[in-house]
């Protein structure tokens, strides 16, 4: 007879002992996968704010006049704001800004030659690639009105950010940030993309490297493209050098995403020591996953300012784009929300 205090032992049928061992073995690959992309995610460099740049001695990149002959010479006293924007807010929408910034070796932060917002929603599984023009003049929080890509030159990401959010109405979720050098080395790493070349194009890159570039499509390292995404005076000047910046993104984007899980993580072990992020690996896990659980079907293009919703200008003795910020809000906040 036993006694009460006897342990009764029992047996784990073999089914129970199967299932906590995948279940083990599941758990171990969960916590080294994690571990992995963390450290892996560990090789971008951490945004450090330098020292922002005082309203009283804030600058203005001036232009001669005949730069633009449809521009109009204006007082910055006549240009008439609207209201603060009211900021986007969808849980099934983020939005992280991709800055290309205009610095060489040996300097310090300096004005942003690209600034694309980088829009996706779990509800129409689009990219959305936005260039915000870096012409624009527009309210800079506590410095005069500017351009656009001066914010990042005075106040870096933060700033850039909240005048975004303040003329336009989406305050973007993180930042990635590339200078010059870094931007050859991504494409270099990926083995260089292929860019549909106009005539112009192809003659213009060809004057500046002595190549044989042809119209049509062509392969272009590291060094070509960025000549290509920083061609202004051929074609339709700032217009379609945001265009060509987009096709840039739209490539690596391409090679990136065909490639398998491995390949996707052995091309950004490579590429993330050339990108500036302020964002946590956390946050960029979470939005990874998202994308990775909701899909992709397409990538869309789009720009700001808006065809027919900004006067070109002449503002302290800056060649400017003036936007209509209403139509330039209402379209914009219709694009990202898959709105017709």
């Amino acid at each position: 007879m036993k006694k009460e205090n006897d342990t009764v032992k029992k047996k784990i049928k073999p089914w129970k002992k199967i299932v906590i061992l995948i279940g083990s073995v599941l758990i171990v690959i969960a916590i080294a996968s994690t571990i992995f992309i963390y450290t892996t995610l560990s090789k971008m460099k951490n945004y450090q704010p330098e020292a922002t740049i005082a309203p009283n001695n804030e600058t203005f990149e001036t232009d001669s006049q005949e730069t633009n002959d449809n521009a109009n010479a204006s007082n910055p006293d006549d240009v008439i704001w609207p209201s603060a924007a009211a900021i986007l807010n969808d849980p099934d929408v983020f939005n992280i800004l991709l800055i290309g910034q205009d610095r060489r070796p040996d300097q310090g932060r300096q004005r942003s030659d690209s600034m694309i917002l980088v829009s996706y929603s779990k509800k129409d599984k689009m990219i959305k690639l936005i260039s915000l023009m870096r012409d624009m003049y527009v309210q800079i929080p506590g410095y005069s009105d500017n351009r656009i890509n001066a914010a990042y030159a005075f106040g870096g990401m933060e700033l850039l950010d909240k005048t975004i959010a303040q003329n336009f109405g989406v305050m973007p979720d993180g930042n990635f940030e590339v200078d010059f050098d870094g931007f050859i080395k991504v494409i270099d790493v990926l083995g260089g993309i292929d860019i549909n070349l106009p005539d112009y194009d192809a003659e213009y890159l060809n004057n500046v490297n002595k190549g044989n570039l042809i119209t049509g499509t062509n392969h272009l390292n590291g060094e070509q493209s960025l000549q290509y995404a920083r061609i202004r005076y051929v074609g339709n000047a700032d217009y379609e050098r945001t265009e060509r910046q987009r096709n840039v993104v739209v490539q690596v984007l391409d090679k990136v995403l065909l490639l398998d899980t491995a390949g996707k993580l052995e091309i950004l072990d490579e590429l993330l020591p050339y990108l500036t992020t302020d964002m946590s690996k956390a946050e960029i896990l979470n939005y990874s996953l998202t994308v990775l659980q909701s899909g992709i079907i397409g990538i869309e293009q789009y720009r700001i300012p808006v065809d027919g919703a900004y006067t070109s200008s002449f503002i302290r003795e800056m060649s400017v784009l003036v936007p209509d910020l209403d139509k330039n809000r209402e379209q914009l906040k219709e694009f990202i929300l898959g709105k017709p």
